[in-house]
């Protein structure tokens, strides 16, 4: 069975690669849309959300390696915590920014046929149509997979608390890391595991009686 550890670092990977996908998708749309004129703080939202996961999560891992006493499950659980409340955020704006009355994709055609905009070429209107078309299909896409990283970032969150209320012999409750949380599961699940501070070794095998004689 994967250790805590190694279950987190799968949760960290699928987690940091929803964020690259929400960072591009939304970064590519954002560029897009303001080349013709159109601004939207949902897409830089959902850009900062992904670039700010991807950025935590590499902090995290080299803070285990290099700074384990850092990276407390106290300090995971709550820096998780935030990273679920941004990717929460990051859903409900993009959720009610594509709802059918609200959303430009559904009413694209009637922002566009205006008198304002009678005097626009045709093929201006053509490509500005084009744009938003496209930007539509790619927010689709990011909000699966905005939801997906929320879902993702729920059960790390489920996960980091569980750890950390749960308090194996010879560790802190909240203040061990991963490490330390491993070694005292595997020190308590073993009974030949050499006692925390002992400086004899594992118990193997049967003391010989001197005196006796085959």
């Amino acid at each position: 069975m994967p250790t805590p550890h190694i279950l987190r670092l799968i949760g960290s990977a699928i987690l940091v690669l929803c964020a690259v996908v929400v960072l591009g998708i939304s970064a590519h749309v954002e560029h897009n849309t303001r080349a013709v004129g159109y601004k939207s703080s949902t897409f830089t939202y959902d850009a900062f959300v992904g670039a700010f996961t991807i950025v935590l999560e590499l902090a995290l891992l080299v803070a285990r390696l290099v700074k384990p006493a850092v990276a407390t499950l106290i300090v995971e659980a709550g820096l998780a915590g935030l990273t679920w409340i941004f990717w929460l955020a990051s859903g409900i704006a993009t959720t009610k920014y594509t709802e059918e009355g609200r959303s430009i994709c559904k009413n694209l055609d009637d922002l566009l046929d205006v008198p304002e905009l009678s005097d626009v070429p045709p093929d201006a209107l053509a490509m500005i149509k084009k744009v938003f078309k496209s930007a539509c299909r790619d927010l689709h896409a990011d909000l699966a997979f905005i939801w997906i990283g929320f879902i993702v970032a729920t059960m790390i969150v489920g996960f980091t608390v569980v750890l950390g209320m749960r308090q194996p012999h010879g560790t802190k409750m909240w203040r061990s890391n991963y490490k330390e949380y491993e070694r005292a599961s595997h020190t308590s699940a073993d009974p030949f595991a050499d006692p925390v501070g002992s400086a004899r070794g594992p118990v193997v095998g049967v003391a010989e009686d001197p005196d006796y004689k085959p």
